[in-house]
């Protein structure tokens, strides 16, 4: 008799411990009347991760439909508010560029990148990272036109090596993100790898396994109590470990080769390494967040984003010329007219590839390439349309809402690059034309 009140005493606590649990829980993730509206209540541990579907735009554009431009969720403990439509998303991270320029705090992030660099980076350091990196690239492209030359070149290397297939079928994903990666190479050292170095294709690997690994492991950003379950279960050990020797022995041997060779007054760059440290040298003893780490974490975000949105973007234009042949052969004619087969095009030469460029907005458009946009955080309380967002909340501009919103664009699945010129064949430029993004073109991204 005494084992069995024991055990009921045992029980009885273990439910009193279930139930506090779950009361703290609730009142920690409970959807007050001035947040924006969402689904029920949040599970413990997993938010409303429950709800959502692998590909997580089709619940959110039902959920749009449900409760507005605006809804909220909690994934793991986390609120997340999820903004849709052009208006919307332009009156956040436009009109109200100030306080929504932040970037949330996240468990990979946070311990990579340490809050330096332009992509993990808030406020003043934010700030001028991304001035001076884009004056930089500006001055490269505008000033010499290096950033021409050196894509072109690339282009050639690219083109001879799928000329070495002599039209027999091949797998392009590997070469092209190999060729794309080379260009940012380019750009960022001074100088490029050919396609069969050992040390570049270990780095495209690895950055490719981090890819592949991320998704998974992004649960630790919302719920960081799984890092510390056994076995390695979201891969935590293995991106931190490809993440050290991306930094080790591809990115840290480049910048230590240009910072002591790189003469100090220097006005003359010809890469992106060398003009930020000639920025560094001018800096003349004035407050600044411009040194070698932040350094090392720009050429980091400039690999990682250059790479991926470039490469994927060309090979959606070659899946979408598989299935659309004839706007294939209209772009083929307009090439053939304005540049010939004797030279390869140059940037001179724009104006007149409107065909072109429209078809390459259609791609952007419809592949939605950066469907939810890079996340922003709040580091303050906001109202913002009605509703009060604390500080902490995660904001994610869902740009699909936009590049795929039928009331935008006459039926908004079909690949159609004629709806980007006008009568005359001049491009016609759109404001909900957002691919990668919205943002205050002197505050934010």
């Amino acid at each position: 008799m005494n084992k069995f009140v024991a055990m009921d005493k045992g029980t009885k606590l273990l439910l009193g411990g279930v139930v506090a649990l779950s009361t703290v829980w609730w009142w920690l993730t409970r959807r007050s009347e001035d947040l924006p509206p969402g689904p029920g209540p949040a599970l413990p541990l997993i938010g409303h991760l429950h709800l959502m579907r692998k590909d997580p735009r089709q619940k959110f554009a039902e959920w749009r439909r449900r409760y507005g431009d605006v809804f909220s969720l909690y994934v793991g403990n986390r609120l997340v508010v999820v903004l849709n439509g052009y208006n919307v998303i332009k009156d956040a991270l436009v009109k109200h560029a100030d306080v929504f320029t932040d970037r949330p705090h996240f468990y990979f992030t946070d311990y990579i990148a340490k809050g330096k660099g332009v992509v993990a980076s808030s406020g003043v350091l934010w700030k001028e990272q991304r001035k001076v990196s884009l004056e930089i690239l500006r001055e490269m492209g505008m000033g010499k036109n290096l950033l021409a030359e050196k894509i072109q070149k690339e282009v050639a290397e690219y083109v001879q090596a799928v000329a070495a297939h002599r039209g027999n079928p091949f797998d392009p994903k590997d070469l092209t993100h190999v060729s794309v990666s080379n260009n940012i190479c380019s750009v960022v050292f001074g100088t490029r790898y050919e396609y069969d170095d050992p040390t570049f294709l270990k780095y495209i690997a690895t950055n490719d396994e981090n890819f592949k690994l991320v998704y998974k492991a992004s649960a630790l950003d919302f719920v960081p109590l799984l890092k510390y379950l056994p076995f390695d279960i979201f891969n935590t050990k293995i991106i931190l470990k490809n993440s050290n020797y991306l930094q080790g022995t591809f990115i840290r041997p480049h910048l230590e080769s240009h910072v002591s060779n790189f003469p100090r007054g220097c006005d003359q760059v010809s890469d992106f390494i060398e003009g930020y440290l000639r920025e560094m040298n001018r800096v003349n003893g004035r407050s600044t967040t411009l040194d070698e780490e932040n350094l090392a974490m720009v050429m980091t975000d400039l690999f990682i984003g250059g790479t991926e949105t470039t490469a994927n973007s060309i090979l959606w234009a070659l899946v979408y010329f598989l299935h659309n042949p004839k706007v294939q052969e209209k772009c083929f004619q307009e090439i053939q007219r304005v540049v010939g087969t004797e030279r390869a095009p140059t940037i001179r030469d724009r104006p007149e590839l409107t065909y072109v460029e429209a078809t390459i907005m259609e791609v952007l458009r419809l592949a939605d390439i950066t469907s939810l946009g890079v996340p922003h955080g709040l580091e303050q309380d906001v109202e913002f349309m009605g509703y009060k967002l604390p500080k902490g909340t995660v904001i994610i501009p869902n740009l699909e809402s936009v590049l795929h919103d039928p009331d935008i664009w006459d039926e908004p699945l079909a690949f159609r690059p004629e709806r980007f010129l006008d009568t005359s064949g001049k491009i016609i430029k759109r404001k909900e034309y957002i691919p990668f993004g919205l943002g205050r073109p002197n505050v934010s991204g």
